[in-house]
């Protein structure tokens, strides 16, 4: 195919190439996608992730030069990652220590304290990565809330938080019910990773919360064979943190992160369906985990031996995010 006009950036340019649907369901084909995340990809509404990124300008051998031109002067990104900016203190790759203690983890530990190691042992590590420098992050373990039977999955939960500096420098367990109006809940409800780079000049339509001291802010999917459990999310004290090379290590946290979730805590898309979550106080959330404990702890007592704590924990997050979402009901009749 001839190219007209020099296309000004590479979504132009596959716009152009897949004005056949044929053609852009060849594409998605190709790369596992659907014609729509195509679509939605050259409009702007989603960016591709870096694997699709790399294997873009080989779809179309004919234009794979432009191609690679166009998106490198776009976001400074190589396809191999090696033009990627400078970033002091940034490791170059994922250490390989830490791999071995997650494989270890993994095959060794068993129950609750399984995955409350391999989540310790990842966000310990990736906050080490991915600030070296202090400048203050904060990454969240966030879960999908398990659905009554016969109902989809309502809302999400963040539960376990680490960070630097402005965030708390400890590990922390949390009870925060998200839903559609959050980052980490538009990517639950797509599977796919969202990235706002500059939080008081974005034009993204993303949904995003008020988080102080936020400048940016990525939610990557945590999931397995298309299924998803949540999501992990990390916020930045920085705008324009989350460059091309630091994704890339999102990414493999994430993967790392969805080790520690048993089969059964990963729902298909068409079960996911988010509502919007109420906002709540700091005091709020601090009463709801003190409920989430005393709660746990009743009915480990009434069930005796006949309860395990991650049954317990499921009964207690159902519970609270009924009170939650009814206060969103209220506020809408109001």
């Amino acid at each position: 195919m001839t190219i007209p006009d020099i296309p000004t950036n590479w979504r132009e340019l596959l716009k152009l190439l897949t004005e056949r649907p044929v053609e852009r369901q060849r594409v998605a084909d190709e790369l596992g996608v659907t014609p729509y995340t195509v679509t939605r990809w050259i409009s702007g509404e989603s960016e591709p992730r870096m694997r699709y990124f790399k294997r873009l300008p080989d779809i179309f051998p004919e234009h794979r030069a432009l191609f690679s031109e166009l998106i490198q002067a776009e976001f400074s990104l190589a396809l191999s990652l090696s033009l990627s900016p400078p970033i002091h203190h940034l490791k170059p790759e994922v250490p390989s220590e830490f791999l071995v203690r997650v494989f270890a983890a993994y095959a060794t530990m068993v129950g609750p304290f399984r995955a409350w190691s391999l989540r310790s042992l990842t966000l310990r590590r990736a906050v080490e990565h991915l600030d070296a420098d202090h400048l203050g992050i904060e990454l969240t373990v966030v879960l999908c809330t398990p659905p009554s039977p016969g109902q989809c999955v309502r809302s999400i939960v963040a539960q376990m938080s680490l960070g630097t500096a402005p965030w708390e420098v400890t590990m922390r367990r949390r009870i925060e019910f998200l839903g559609l109006e959050s980052l980490s809940g538009w990517t639950v409800s797509r599977g796919e990773p969202g990235v706002v780079q500059d939080l008081e000049h974005s034009q993204s339509l993303l949904p995003l919360r008020p988080y102080q001291h936020m400048r940016s802010a990525v939610a990557w999917p945590l999931q397995r064979e298309g299924k998803l459990a949540g999501c992990l999310r990390i916020v930045s004290t920085q705008r324009d943190y989350f460059n091309s090379t630091r994704l890339s290590f999102v990414e493999v946290y994430a993967n790392t992160l969805s080790l520690s979730f048993r089969d059964n805590e990963f729902y298909p898309l068409p079960s996911i369906s988010l509502q919007d979550v109420p906002v709540l106080s700091e005091q709020k959330l601090q009463e709801y985990m003190i409920q989430f404990r005393d709660y746990v702890r009743q009915l480990r007592q009434e069930w005796k031996e006949g309860l395990s704590e991650a049954d317990a924990e499921k009964l207690a997050l159902q519970y609270l995010e009924a009170e939650v979402l009814h206060l969103n009901d209220e506020e809408a009749q109001e």
